[in-house]
């Protein structure tokens, strides 16, 4: 009987999310991010010298040496180099003229500047000043190295580094290079649609229920139907509907991926079979977690807003991963990544991240799904006794602290 009752509200709850034109939506952009996350990191790749063609970049004070080294630099990538005069006029100019890139103002003899000013409408066209720096730092190099009677040319030949290609190396023995932008962006991709999944169903959860009990709707539900069933049946229909998202998207990028292999267009290396599994398996074990803790604090809350005050910690673990995924990407194995990656909270991103970048050992991914199961086992039992509290309070905004205190009650 008691199943029977979650199923009804269950199926209930899936009916209200699916059935929706926000549903729908997502669901259809979801193919279109995940061919994003495979392709956009290898196109951006392929055109990310960050030089617009036309681009004009002015000279002053300089010789006609630094002219044509920074002609020769530069023109490839389609940008004009034009010499100048007159440095007020110029940066009036380059206000107005949207064609003018930047102006180079060289002060007395190239050999005896410590520095050059890069004038720019906005400051952070990084590719331009630092191939200006490198050319204008070797010319003069180059220069005083003449000027004390060495050949430049020997030695740049001399003192020209090698360039390195970094090769992943995975424990099955297949090698593949690795570009951090790619893994960055494939990451950051990832780890998104995972916290915002989690976050949507989850906030879905706690708001449907402070509906519920501002509209008294829980009151006609509690009279067929125990608190317990009540947030098991939501959990249950709303889940339902998250996996069924999912499952369309990780048949979307199966398919992406058949697709891709038959092309030119590279696919980053942790875009494979074993990270669309480990995605959905984390999803899982992330909703649950947090899908039990938003209906228990929206069991508490007195209305939305109230809800938005008291689930604020919850969305500072969430987004922990989110702004530390450079140092988690470049440290997977520190003790602060390890740490993050047991911690229940964390757990499920922080170990993704941890899957697409190096697989860990069977043992710590054993481990890690056995502290979520027992964290999502806890949690639930625990918000099933706040939920069985609060569900029945109204008129008084309550703290966390009052909050927690409601699942130390003995039935």
């Amino acid at each position: 009987m008691r199943i029977n009752k979650i199923s009804i509200i269950a199926r209930h709850e899936f009916n209200m999310v699916a059935h929706t034109k926000t549903f729908l939506i997502i669901t259809i952009l979801g193919p279109f991010l995940i061919f994003a996350i495979t392709v956009l990191p290898s196109l951006l790749n392929r055109n990310s010298d960050g030089f617009q063609e036309g681009s004009v970049i002015t000279v002053v004070g300089a010789s006609s040496d630094v002219i044509n080294a920074l002609s020769e630099a530069l023109s490839p990538h389609g940008v004009i180099v034009t010499q100048g005069s007159d440095i007020n006029s110029l940066k009036k100019e380059l206000i107005e003229n949207s064609s003018i890139q930047g102006i180079v103002e060289i002060s007395g003899p190239i050999t005896a500047i410590d520095a050059f000013n890069y004038y720019s409408k906005t400051g952070t066209d990084y590719m331009f000043s630092e191939t200006i720096k490198g050319v204008i730092g070797s010319l003069v190099v180059s220069k005083r190295l003449m000027q004390v009677g060495f050949d430049s040319k020997e030695f740049a030949s001399l003192s020209k580094t090698p360039n390195v290609h970094v090769t992943k190396i995975s424990k099955s023995g297949e090698e593949s290079e690795q570009d951090f932008f790619t893994i960055m962006m494939s990451a950051i991709s990832f780890i998104m649609l995972l916290y915002m999944s989690v976050l949507l169903y989850g906030q879905m959860i706690g708001r449907s229920i402070v509906v519920e009990k501002s509209s008294k709707t829980i009151e006609v539900l509690l009279s067929s139907a125990r608190p317990e069933e009540i947030m098991a049946g939501k959990i249950v229909g709303i889940g339902r509907a998250g996996l069924l998202q999912y499952a369309i998207w990780i048949g979307a990028a199966f398919i992406i991926q058949s697709v891709l292999s038959t092309t030119s267009i590279s696919i980053p290396s942790m875009f494979n079979n074993d990270t669309l599994l480990f995605l959905l398996l984390f999803f899982l074990a992330a909703f649950l977690l947090y899908s039990s803790l938003y209906a228990a604090l929206g069991a508490a809350a007195e209305n939305e807003q109230n809800l938005g005050q008291l689930a604020w910690p919850l969305i500072i673990f969430l987004v922990i991963p989110m702004v530390m995924i450079s140092t988690l990407v470049m440290n997977p194995t520190s003790f602060f990544s390890l740490f993050l990656s047991y911690f229940p909270l964390t757990s499920p991103m922080v170990m993704f991240i941890r899957v697409m970048v190096n697989m860990p050992p069977w043992w710590e991914l054993l481990l890690c799904f056995l502290i979520l199961i027992g964290s999502i086992i806890v949690t639930i039992w625990f918000s099933a006794k706040i939920f069985r509290v609060g569900i029945l309070l109204t008129g008084k905004k309550h703290t966390i602290k009052e909050i927690i205190k409601w699942g130390r009650y003995k039935n």
